[in-house]
């Protein structure tokens, strides 16, 4: 019975070492189906910019990341809609982004802020917002929280603002979507 065990462990390892060990590609192999890049790296610690379609004839625009945000656009890699996790980092090494895509498109988006700090933690259904999407603060605390059910805001938020630049108290929003429909729990900021 060991001998079986073993024998299909092996086999599976040799078989199929993509799924026993499948690694991270660099995101800078990652393209869209023209060959151009999916990301355009800014060449700072900041992530790279993410591809929204087409500017004008065949020029395209790279934007920065912001929670609800829809990514259409497939990726390749090899010229193959990509299936997989892609990485992305600073000019000192140091991981910036994590991506993972199915079928060439966006599934699930980390960002961070210096090393192991998140920024956004993003949850999509092939590229529609999908789940939990959550930005934080330079210092790792959390400032917003949204949830999604397939592109249509679903489920409780969170916000914390900031106000000190105006002479403001810190504020924090909550409240509930429930399939678009805003449904608040606490008084909006701008009403206090």
């Amino acid at each position: 019975m060991n001998k079986l065990i073993l024998l299909i462990f092996l086999q599976f390892i040799f078989l199929e070492p993509s799924l026993v060990f499948a690694q991270e590609v660099n995101a800078e192999l990652v393209t869209i189906s023209n060959g151009r890049n999916y990301f355009s790296f800014t060449g700072t610690s900041q992530p790279p910019l993410i591809v929204r379609g087409i500017w004008a004839e065949d020029a395209y625009m790279w934007v920065p990341l912001n929670i609800g945000d829809t990514l259409a656009e497939m990726a390749f890699v090899n010229e193959e809609p990509f299936t997989g996790k892609s990485v992305a980092f600073d000019s000192t090494g140091n991981v910036i982004a994590r991506y993972q895509f199915e079928n060439g498109l966006i599934q699930k988006i980390e960002e961070y802020m210096g090393i192991d700090t998140l920024r956004y933690s993003l949850n999509f259904k092939n590229g529609i917002p999908h789940g939990s999407q959550k930005g934080y603060s330079w210092n790792g605390a959390l400032w917003m929280e949204k949830n999604f059910n397939e592109g249509i805001l679903d489920g409780p938020f969170y916000w914390s603002k900031e106000r000190e630049d105006y002479g403001l108290e810190p504020c924090i929003e909550t409240g509930i979507f429930r399939m678009g429909i805003y449904e608040k729990t606490s008084l909006p900021c701008s009403e206090e």
